[in-house]
C-alpha cells in the first residue's frame, strides 16, 4: 500500500479504532502508538555490483503500558500530515516498525473496515538476490543454503 492509498483509507474511514494485523492472524495489542513517522532512504550496492536505492514512509509503533490508549484513523491522519515536512511522496511504500522478538519491518497490504474499526494487514518481507543473472540464481535460495548465488559465489 502506497501513501496515497494509506491516507484515503484513513480519511474514508473517519474516527474508527485502528487495528493492526499480521499475515498470521496475529494481532499488535490495540493500545499502540505511532511515535515515529519517517521516510527511510536505504542505498546499496547489490551483490552483482549495482547501486540501488529505495525509499519507503516508516511507522514505528509502540506497545506500552496505557492500556486505555486507542489510536484513531482521525489522529494517525494527522500524525502523517505532520510528517509532509519530510517531503513524503505519495507513491511511497508504508511500512510499520513493529517490536516482536526484535525489531521487524512489515508492509501495509491491505485494509478491512467493518464495525468502527480499520483493521491494517501487514505482509512479511521477504529477501531477494536483485542481480540473478550475475549470480547464476534461478530459484529461490533455502534458508541455511551456503550456495545461494550460485556457482559464482559473488553473494
Amino acid at each position: 500500500m502506497n501513501l496515497h492509498e494509506f491516507k484515503q483509507t484513513l480519511n474514508a474511514n473517519a474516527n474508527h479504532e485502528i487495528l493492526i494485523e499480521f499475515d498470521s492472524g496475529q494481532q499488535v495489542a490495540p493500545h499502540f502508538h505511532v511515535t515515529e513517522v519517517g521516510k527511510v532512504t536505504k542505498d546499496f550496492v547489490d551483490c552483482g555490483g549495482t547501486r540501488r536505492s529505495t525509499v519507503s514512509c516508516v511507522l514505528q509503533t509502540l506497545v506500552a503500558n496505557d492500556f486505555d490508549h486507542r489510536l484513531n484513523t482521525d489522529k494517525l491522519a494527522t500524525i502523517i500530515e505532520k510528517a509532509a515536512v519530510l517531503g513524503l511522496d505519495d507513491d511511497l511504500p508504508v511500512e510499520a516498525e513493529v517490536q516482536t522478538e526484535t525489531i521487524g519491518v512489515f508492509a501495509f497490504s491491505d485494509a478491512t473496515a467493518t464495525d468502527g474499526q480499520l483493521v491494517l494487514k501487514l505482509a512479511s518481507k521477504q529477501t531477494a538476490c536483485l542481480a540473478p543473472d550475475k549470480c547464476g540464481l534461478d530459484v529461490l535460495p533455502v534458508a541455511g543454503q551456503s550456495d545461494c548465488c550460485g556457482e559464482t559465489g559473488c553473494c
